[in-house]
């Protein structure tokens, strides 16, 4: 490897000697001697360590230097200085005095209320440092955009007594140098990562340097530095490997009497080539090769030295081993409340630490409460909690949430991350797929505390079992969550592999913990997997009936309609038996006598009578109407339809001569918002609505084709009385239409649009001064059939054929006559078909109103079987392979159905050592922010070992005999004393384990997206908390989906969905673009879901306080949560303490009540000689019926708006405590 120059010898101790010796070890080429000199300079010069803590900042690589970072440590203090995030706050501490200088930037007109907002929340960033000043302890914020109200003294995380409430009620914590949690995301966790048995991006549990007492572990040593630098040429992969040398296995590493030529020879250094390989300097021996970038520290050589005079123990991978549990550590302390704090407390105390104290009440049912149903507890419920002295409340707790409905909404969204579920198709157009009653499936399943084994094979084979339910077949929906396509152009073979290879690498990463994707085109570099063994694999999911191109239609094959209920499967299967019967006993031989009766009409002379047969009965009209010029020409009480009875309208227009909006017929009450319904020509389409509300509760849908302007045409829409936007035919000029469905109303009508307003056709249309021309108006009141629309557009064209003369019609004339003949004029078939008609509107009108939902289908004249493919290129087949499991795995039971049922069985076999171990890992991640594996994707070579093995083995162990019981392990892990920890942090814990990951502590993390959202919507009282249903569009930024949108993408405009359910449902049901996720849950971390997320990154930018501050969503629940609090007390501490018990769970102290007092008279003050800028302020710019503008006190509300933006601006209010 080439070293850096210098041209400073040693003994000069400047800046550039400091930087070439910083660059040496970045570099991996320092020697023994620069390593030392680098440390006598971090030792001697103030001046220097800073220097080297702005390298680091760049070359995290230096900390691996365990001697130089020992010596740094020894000499800086850096609680001396912290950054507040958010606010770019540089605060400087010492004993004597705090400075703060903060810069900020708004880009609202309102310049005061940016100026006003910061000033509250310095302010409350000085009382806070204050008062940890006087108490000696200093805590950064931690992974938000905003200084915390909570973090100062011990309140609200120490103890309380259950009398009292409040911080002052919190006791002091022990020690005066507590700091605030642990997860110091993306900073201060880097450098302490970085060791000697790791790498930056998989640390090792436990740092072990050369000398230590403890005695080498394979697993945890030597392994992680094997797979790190010797297995992508030594390893699994023989497609790869070098000097046919494989490091990866004991037989062929460790010298045996079967192997004398292993390059390790146990207790003999000198006879190991191992060794001599990896410590020489010679470039043309040294391993790994200078060519590869990689370079063993001296720490990680003296490991390997240690480990083969030990006699170099080799184990098997820790995570390819069942777990079990050897014994249960007998613990003697008054901490413990469960087998889960033995396990904690044996570990604590091997590193010589402490567990923290019990949390106080008020962060207790706060934490349970977000951690089981991602919703804040009420005031209410804090109260009635904090005062519950019995010590059973805290259980009482927990399984009151654990049976509450959102629990499963909450453990469902989680799920729905690893299944990738969306509601588009993801790839090209992007358009609508129909699959949410699988979503709905897993919130039930939850809720409904579905056994995981059976949660497993429902998922991955429900169509398999013996006789399927419903619920089981659409269980199988998650493997039709993967992205598809239907591009001009796409090879469906080529998709049907990506398919199948998605749906390999999602069970492996979701049931495994396994990078089983990476064998795809070769062995896998770190894992045993075999390129051959990933096919056998990918043959479970090679043999669906699912097309390789999607059509782009929201119900892509195979699919099943999701009935409601029991009565409407059994009734639509009854109507269909009905029709089925109709049609071969009655319409066929009816048919066949009509058509005696025709040939006799043909030869007959017509007369005006006779054509008059050409007129569709029924009619509610004695005779088609028309519009008499620029007044509307007024129907009276015609056209009282309604929502449950189907119907329809047929009538010609005659566009105007200028483009615009004309309505062409309409029956609406303007007194009470529109009822009732009416077609508009709009945008150069036709537009028929039926109104319940304007506009929050009207169904639209509309005809894709332009009317150019003067353009005449017959238009027809029929409906069947489902209510929903399925259930509407339109026709132009005879033919059926592509439906124009308008999103930004509803889609489905829960309420009536029956009116007694009058039926008016035509006339000027005030707003365009348009009139449009409209004639030949029929109503019906019953659904027309597609003959029928047809017959009636061709009245005048079968007219002139009927009175042609027999011999001068040809035969196509005379079919069309036949076929018009049939369906209009009286016999015996007409009788039948209309029974017919309205045999299948029934049955039309149950379907309209049932969703589909995509499944799994198993072709039922083929095996399961693949080939391999070269490189993984669809059109390079190679060796054809059955079904089968990887070898380092259990093999297959000998009767394992040879199908998705079977892997399904194996993967939650008891002997499995992945998929139990790989779950409770995750549950444990959820509660915890960190799984006991940090690396939840990965429980291979390449991934992090658990924290706590034997804890990890236990849980593992238990959730398989407890029966797969999710709920039951959420509550054991809820009711330990590990989970109940403050999450308060010393300095020297936090430099000690800065992610946590022995427990010392609490968990705290940031909030969730979603969760943050739904936070803010039911702390405002807005909050819908129906279970199930459609996605829902509540506002997001225009141009979104427009920027990514194909022309003719049914999901190419954005529209929202208006009325307080649409917009104010939880997040878990907000509509899921791929190509364009909902930008304010984006902006929070939520993953794009085009693949398997089984761990969401968590990150801190100013992006997210302006979501927060600026969002209409976001706006508009404070507004609302200002105005629970005005009506909620007369003073205002009462009100800040509403506020505050909502968005941080607890009641605010005087000091924070001072600043945020001062924050109110701020805004009071400015707003009171401007109340139409506080009244503007309170408009709601989405929707107008959730304005507040003409509020009694505008100044009032629109101030204590303002609080309640800044309280949820907090970190607090953003983290779980």
């Amino acid at each position: 490897m080439k070293r850096p120059t210098s041209q400073f010898p040693s003994e000069e101790r400047g800046d550039d000697r400091l930087h070439f010796l910083a660059q040496c070890v970045a570099e991996g080429a320092a020697t023994t001697e620069e390593s030392a000199e680098l440390a006598t300079l971090l030792e001697d010069s103030e001046d220097a360590r800073e220097i080297y803590v702005a390298y680091c900042q760049l070359h995290a690589a230096l900390d691996q230097e365990q001697g130089l970072h020992q010596s740094l440590a020894a000499a800086l203090r850096p609680e001396n200085v912290v950054s507040l995030p958010g606010s770019r706050t540089v605060v400087t501490r010492d004993e004597d005095r705090i400075d703060a200088v903060a810069t900020s930037s708004t880009g609202s007109g309102k310049r005061f209320l940016a100026v006003a907002a910061l000033a509250v929340l310095l302010g409350l960033a000085v009382i806070l440092l204050k008062k940890q000043a006087e108490e000696g302890a200093f805590n950064p914020v931690e992974s938000g955009t905003q200084p915390s109200l909570v973090e100062k003294g011990a309140a609200p995380h120490s103890k309380v007594d259950a009398s009292e409430r409040g911080p002052k009620a919190v006791e002091k914590t022990a020690s005066g140098d507590d700091m605030t949690p642990e997860e110091q995301y993306q900073t201060s966790s880097v450098m302490a990562q970085a060791s000697p048995g790791g790498s930056l991006s998989r640390p090792p549990t436990t740092l072990v340097t050369a000398g230590a007492k403890t005695k080498i572990s394979f697993n945890r040593d030597i392994r992680p530095i094997l797979s790190d630098n010797c297995f992508h040429c030594h390893g699994p992969d023989e497609g790869g490997r070098k000097a046919d040398l494989r490091l990866d296995l004991r037989q062929t590493s460790i010298v045996s009497e079967s192997n004398a030529e292993a390059p390790i020879v146990p207790g003999d250094l000198n006879a190991s080539e191992f060794f001599d390989r990896i410590s020489t300097t010679d470039p043309d021996d040294q391993m790994p090769p200078p060519d590869s970038h990689k370079r063993l520290t001296p720490a990680q050589i003296a490991l390997f030295k240690q480990w083969i005079l030990e006699g170099a123990e080799w184990e098997e991978h820790w995570a390819f081993i069942p777990p079990k549990v050897e014994a249960i550590p007998t613990m003697k302390s008054d901490w413990v409340r469960n087998d889960i704090d033995r396990f904690v407390l044996a570990n604590l105390q091997e590193e010589g630490l402490a567990p923290s104290e019990e949390a106080d009440r008020y962060t207790l049912i706060r934490r349970a409460t977000l951690d089981l149903t991602g919703l804040p507890p009420t005031p209410e419920d804090v109260e009635a909690f904090v005062n519950d002295r019995s010590p059973e409340a805290f259980r009482d707790l927990v399984d009151r949430l654990l049976d509450s409905q959102a629990y499963g909404e909450h453990r469902a969204r989680y799920w729905l991350d690893a299944a990738r579920y969306g509601d588009t198709h993801g790839l090209h157009l992007d358009n609508f797929r129909e699959i949410w009653p699988y979503r709905d499936w897993v919130i039930n399943a939850y809720n409904t505390n579905k056994p995981f084994d059976q949660f497993t094979i429902e998922q991955l084979a429900g169509d398999l079992l013996p006789n399927p339910t419903q619920a089981q077949r659409v269980a199988t929906g998650f493997n039709r969550c993967n992205v598809t396509t239907a591009e001009g152009g796409a090879i469906e073979e080529e998709f049907l592999v990506r398919y199948a290879v998605d749906r390999v690498a999602t069970t492996g990463a979701v049931w495994m913990g396994m990078t089983v994707g990476c064998a795809q085109c070769h062995n896998h570099k770190y894992d045993p997997i075999s390129q051959r063994e990933f096919y056998q694999l990918f043959a479970y999911f090679n043999n669906t009936t699912q097309p390789g191109l999607d059509g782009n239609a929201k119900d892509s094959p195979p699919v099943i309609r999701v009935f409601g209920s029991e009565n409407d499967e059994k009734t639509i299967t009854s109507l269909r038996a009905e029709l089925a019967k109709l049609d071969q006993e009655t319409l066929k031989p009816a048919r066949a006598a009509a058509e005696t009766g025709f040939q006799a009409w043909l030869k007959e002379p017509k007369t005006a009578s006779q054509l008059d047969a050409f007129q569709l009965a029924g009619s509610l009209l004695d005779k088609p109407a028309a519009s008499e010029g620029e007044k509307a020409t007024d129907l009276g009480a015609l056209g009282q339809f309604e929502r449950g009875k189907p119907f329809s309208v047929a009538f010609r227009f005659e566009a105007p001569a200028e483009e615009g909006r004309s309505i062409l017929m309409q029956k609406t009450d303007p007194a009470n918002r529109d009822r009732g319904w009416r077609v508009v020509l709009e945008g150069q389409g036709i537009d028929l609505e039926l109104i319940e509300s304007w506009p929050g509760k009207t169904l639209r849908c509309g005809i894709t084709r332009r009317v150019k302007a003067g353009a005449k045409g017959h238009f027809v829409f029929t409906y069947d009385g489902s209510g929903a936007s399925e259930g509407i035919g339109l026709y132009f000029n005879g033919q059926k239409q592509t439906s124009r469905f308008v999103r930004e109303w509803v889609d489905t009508m829960e309420g009536d649009f029956l009116t007694e307003a009058p039926l008016l056709l035509g006339g000027t249309t005030a707003d365009s001064g348009l009139t449009p021309k409209v004639s030949d108006v029929r109503l019906y009141d019953r659904r027309l059939d597609e003959s029928e629309v047809k017959a009636l557009n061709d009245l005048g064209k079968l007219r002139g054929l009927a009175a042609k003369e027999a011999g001068k019609r040809d035969d196509k004339e005379t079919g069309e006559l036949r076929e018009a003949w049939l369906v209009l004029a009286k016999n015996p078939y007409r009788d039948a078909f209309l029974k017919k008609t309205e045999l299948e509107t029934r049955i039309n009108a149950i379907e309209s109103r049932t969703p589909t939902t995509l499944v799994m289908q198993e072709k039922s004249d083929a095996q399961p079987m693949a080939h391999v493919l070269e490189r993984g290129e669809y059109d390079k087949p190679q060796d054809e392979v059955g079904i089968g499991v990887p070898d380092f795995l259990p093999p297959l039971p000998e009767d394992a159905p040879a199908n998705r049922l079977g892997l399904a069985r194996w993967l939650v076999s008891d002997q499995h050592p992945l998929t139990a171990r790989v779950i409770v890992n995750r549950m444990w991640q959820e509660l915890f922010g960190i799984g006991l594996v940090k690396t939840a994707e990965d429980f291979g070579t390449q991934g992090e070992p658990p924290s706590n093995p034997k804890l990890l083995d236990y849980l593992a162990v238990h959730f398989m005999e407890s029966g797969w019981d999710m709920k039951a392990l959420y509550r054991e892990m809820m009711l330990s004393a590990t989970y109940r920890q403050t999450s308060r942090v010393t300095p020297e814990l936090r430099e000690r384990d800065p992610e946590n990951r022995l427990l010392a502590r609490g968990p705290r993390f940031r909030l969730d997206a979603e969760v943050i959202r739904d936070q803010a919507l039911a702390a405002s009282g807005l909050l819908d908390h129906k279970v199930g249903g459609e996605s829902v569009r509540p506002w997001q930024p225009g141009g979104i989906w427009e920027a990514v949108g194909y022309t003719n993408s049914n999901t190419q405009t954005f529209y929202q969905d208006y009325g307080q359910a649409a917009e104010h449902r939880r997040s878990l049901y907000t509509f899921w673009k791929r190509t364009a996720p909902p930008p304010n849950l984006i902006a929070f971390d939520a993953p794009n879901r085009e693949s398997c997320t089984v761990r969401r990154e968590r990150t801190n930018t100013p992006l997210q306080a302006l979501v927060l501050m600026n969002d209409p969503q976001f706006l508009r629940a404070t507004r609302y949560l200002a105005l629970r609090a005005l009506n909620s007390h007369d003073n205002v501490d009462g009100r800040i303490d509403f506020l505050a018990m909502w968005l941080t769970g607890r009641p605010m102290d005087d000091d924070e009540k001072g600043v945020l007092k001062a924050s109110l008279a701020q805004f009071e003050n400015a707003w009171g000689s401007d109340e139409p800028a506080a009244r503007e302020f309170l408009t709601d710019t989405v929707n107008e019926r959730f304005s507040l503008a003409d509020a009694q006190q505008p100044v009032e509300l629109a101030s204590w708006t303002m609080v309640a933006s800044q309280i949820l601006n907090l970190d607090e209010s953003i983290n779980k405590p």
